[in-house]
C-alpha cells in the first residue's frame, strides 16, 4: 500500500491494552468507534485539527457527536491548535527507530555483502586490545549487578503491592525495561501509590485494574489521577440493588436479583418499592380530596384498611392469601 505523506501506513494495535484501559471501559460502543475512528486519521494525517464540524466529520457525521466528544477528547491533548494522544505518537516514535535501526542495518549488511568499501579498509574489526576487553568486561558486570538491583526493586517493592497477581513474567520484564532505559524506581512507586489509593477509594474491583505489566507499558505510573473520588466512583462498574417494600406492614428489603416472594408478615407480598411509593402516594391523595369536616375523611384516616382501599385492592389481597394458603403458608 502507496504510503501518504510519506508515512507508513499502519500501526501496532494492542488489543488488551485498549480493552483494559480505564477511559475505554467507560465509553460506549458509539464512543469507542469514534475513538478508533479518531486515531486512524491522527496516524495518518499526523495530528487533527481542533475543529469541532471537522472532527464530526471524520466520525460520519454521528449524530451525539457533542455529547459523545465531551468522553472521547479525554484521551487527547491539545497543542498549538492541533489534537494528539499520547499513545499513539510514542508509537510512532518507537516505528520511526525501527524503521531508521532496520535501514541502517541493511545497509551495513549490502556494504560487508558486496565489500563496497575502499580497497584499503578492512572488513572485520580489528580485535580488541588488553585494556578494551577488561572495559568492556567491567561495563558487563555493571549491567548484570543493575539487572539484579532492578529485580529486587521490583520484588520488594513493586509485585509486593500491585493488587493484581497474574502474568508476572511480563511485569518483571517490563519493570527491568523500564528501569533500564532510565525511568526513576520513585516514580513508578509513587505512582502505583496514588492509583492504590485511587483504587480503594472507589472500590474498584480487581477484576477492573489492569494487569500489572499493562499498567507498566502504558507508563500509568505518569497518569494525573482524577482528584474528586465522586467522579472516580461513577467511573466505577457499580452493581444494581433491587428495593422492595411491603404495602401492608412497610418493612423494606434489597436484593442483588429480582425477587417475588411473600412478606414475612404474612399479609402481603414484597413490591417494587417505587410502585408501592406510588400506590401510597395515591391513597393519600385521595383522602385529601375529600371535604374538611368529613367524617368518611376521619375515617379514611383510621388503620382499617379495608375500607379506603378500592375493590381491586381487595380481591388482590385475597389472591395472594388464597396462594399463601394453597401453598401450605
Amino acid at each position: 500500500m502507496p504510503r501518504k505523506n510519506g508515512r507508513p501506513p499502519a500501526f501496532m494495535f494492542y488489543a488488551g491494552d485498549f480493552l483494559s484501559d480505564s477511559k475505554v471501559l467507560t465509553m460506549t460502543m458509539p464512543q469507542r468507534g469514534m475513538y478508533i475512528s479518531l486515531l486512524a486519521s491522527e496516524w495518518l494525517e499526523g495530528s487533527l485539527l481542533n475543529d469541532t464540524r471537522t472532527l464530526k466529520a471524520i466520525c460520519g457525521q454521528h449524530p451525539n457527536f457533542e455529547e459523545d466528544w465531551e468522553i472521547v477528547k479525554q484521551c487527547f491533548y491539545e497543542e498549538d491548535g492541533r489534537l494528539y494522544n499520547k499513545r499513539l505518537e510514542l508509537e510512532r516514535t518507537e516505528q520511526s527507530k525501527r524503521a531508521e535501526k532496520n535501514s541502517k542495518n541493511g545497509k551495513l549488511g549490502a556494504m560487508k555483502r558486496w565489500n563496497k568499501k575502499d580497497d584499503s579498509e578492512a572488513i572485520a574489526r580489528p580485535l580488541p586490545s588488553i585494556e578494551k576487553e577488561i572495559e568492556i568486561e567491567h561495563k558487563k558486570i555493571k549491567k548484570d549487578n543493575n539487572i539484579k538491583t532492578y529485580l529486587e526493586e521490583f520484588e520488594n517493592e513493586f509485585w509486593s503491592a500491585y493488587p493484581r497477581r497474574d502474568n508476572k513474567k511480563r511485569a518483571k520484564d517490563k519493570y527491568v525495561q523500564l528501569r533500564k532505559s532510565g525511568t526513576d524506581k520513585n516514580v513508578i512507586i509513587n505512582g502505583l501509590k496514588s492509583y492504590i489509593k485511587q483504587w480503594r477509594n472507589a472500590g474498584t474491583e480487581r477484576e477492573f485494574i489492569p494487569m500489572a505489566s499493562t499498567w507498566l507499558h502504558q507508563e500509568r505510573f505518569e497518569d494525573e489521577l482524577i482528584s474528586n473520588m465522586q467522579t472516580a466512583k461513577k467511573l466505577t462498574p457499580q452493581k444494581k440493588k433491587f428495593e422492595y417494600k411491603c404495602i401492608e406492614c412497610g418493612i423494606e428489603k434489597s436484593f442483588d436479583e429480582e425477587m417475588y416472594e411473600l412478606c414475612e408478615c404474612g399479609e402481603g407480598i414484597l413490591e417494587d418499592k417505587k410502585h408501592v411509593m406510588q400506590e401510597l402516594a395515591r391513597n393519600a391523595a385521595k383522602q385529601r380530596a375529600g371535604k374538611p369536616g368529613d367524617s368518611s375523611l376521619v375515617k379514611a384516616s383510621t388503620p382499617d384498611r379495608s375500607k379506603s382501599e378500592s375493590g381491586e385492592a381487595k380481591d388482590f389481597r385475597k389472591m395472594v392469601s388464597g396462594l399463601a394458603n394453597s401453598l401450605g403458608a
